[in-house]
């Protein structure tokens, strides 16, 4: 028997993507099963928790001309879910999980199941994001059997950290970047005009957010000048549970011609705004990132001053100036395309460390790296 014919005999290894995080993770996942689809003796299927992520996935396959997947959404007791959602989940399904041969995920409330005295799956991380903060070094990523991630700066603070070994951890690009070029080369255009857009994208921490001191007042100075564009889409989590009177307040700028609000679309979350900005207004989101995919001016809104400077978790202040009131603001916006040629060479650098290579093949990357540690 020739050992082509053996391979074709074995039972193909089960690698399950699993979708327990929230839409915005499906692009920093999904993308990757068109490539392991592809590979000879895996097996791939996709778990979702709501039919809309299903529908979500398979659009974003079929975009990407993949060959059709299993997309199985997992149910829960009503009873169990009023308990923890992502638990029940977990525990109501725990036979079909376990049944698989890798389990590989973007978030890392799974790694409940490594803490069971059970066997489990090999369990393979793909961060969702690439950003600085503390809090993308969660120490559960330790209990993972293979981790994934975009660019050396993660791989090398997650070995600081003693969270992965030189071993235990890939670079593969990033694959939401790498997917989104092929669903949608072309740049989003969202204005009928050719003012400079800016893109201001608060995160929802409560503690870093800008949105709570500067928010209202940045909408203000956009409403009352006519030199630039603004498309105003916070961290999808900000406005999840807000009042319907506090969105209608804020969905109500939407009515002046330059001036785009989005409070959580699915656009939120495709790079659709990042690549649509000539300029990023932010405070502690990754997107930064997204947006210096095709570097451009950047600004950040601090509540308070302090060193950052020596501090790894803002390492992405260092792509524009840092702003602590509105009248800063102001003057570092009107100023921000001439200073820009002085923060070019530091984007460049961070981006590339932060997210890979941009020559990097991510997706295939990233499906090598699983079937090798599945």
């Amino acid at each position: 028997m020739s050992s082509h014919q053996h391979g074709r005999d074995r039972d193909p290894k089960r690698v399950g993507l699993f979708l327990l995080g929230g839409v915005h993770h499906i692009l920093h996942l999904i993308p990757v099963a068109k490539e392991l689809a592809s590979i000879d003796g895996i097996d791939c299927r996709i778990y979702v928790t709501t039919d809309h992520e299903a529908e979500y996935c398979a659009d974003v396959l079929k975009r990407l001309g993949s060959t059709p997947i299993t997309i199985e959404v997992l149910m829960a007791p009503a009873w169990l879910k009023a308990i923890s959602s992502k638990l029940a989940i977990l525990i109501a399904n725990l036979g079909k999980l376990r049944s698989m041969d890798a389990l590989v995920v973007a978030e890392r409330t799974s790694t409940l199941l490594k803490r069971l005295p059970i066997k489990t799956p090999a369990m393979i991380h793909i961060p969702h994001g690439a950003g600085d903060r503390a809090r993308s070094y969660d120490k559960r990523i330790a209990l993972f059997d293979h981790v994934i991630v975009a660019g050396p700066k993660d791989k090398r603070r997650m070995i600081e950290l003693g969270l992965v070994t030189d071993e235990s951890c890939s670079v593969s690009g990033y694959i939401k970047a790498a997917a989104l070029k092929a669903m949608t080369p072309q740049r989003p255009k969202l204005f009928k005009n050719d003012r400079p857009t800016v893109l201001y994208n608060p995160h929802f921490s409560g503690e870093l957010s800008s949105w709570p001191v500067f928010g209202q007042d940045v909408l203000e100075h956009f409403v009352n000048q006519s030199r630039y564009n603004l498309i105003f889409a916070p961290h999808i989590r900000m406005f999840a549970g807000a009042a319907q009177t506090e969105r209608q307040a804020i969905d109500a700028y939407d009515a002046h011609d330059h001036i785009h609000i989005d409070l959580g679309s699915d656009r939120s979350t495709d790079m659709t705004y990042t690549r649509a900005a000539d300029i990023y207004l932010g405070d502690v989101s990754s997107q930064v990132y997204e947006f210096l995919l095709s570097p451009g001016p950047c600004l950040f809104l601090s509540r308070e001053k302090f060193n950052w400077q020596d501090d790894p978790d803002f390492a992405h202040w260092r792509y524009g100036q840092v702003c602590h009131d509105l009248t800063e603001f102001k003057s570092a916006l009107a100023l921000a395309e001439q200073a820009q040629e002085r923060f070019l060479p530091i984007q460049i650098t961070g981006r590339d460390d932060a997210l890979g290579d941009q020559n990097w093949d991510a997706l295939t990357r990233a499906a090598q790296a699983i079937s090798q540690h599945s």
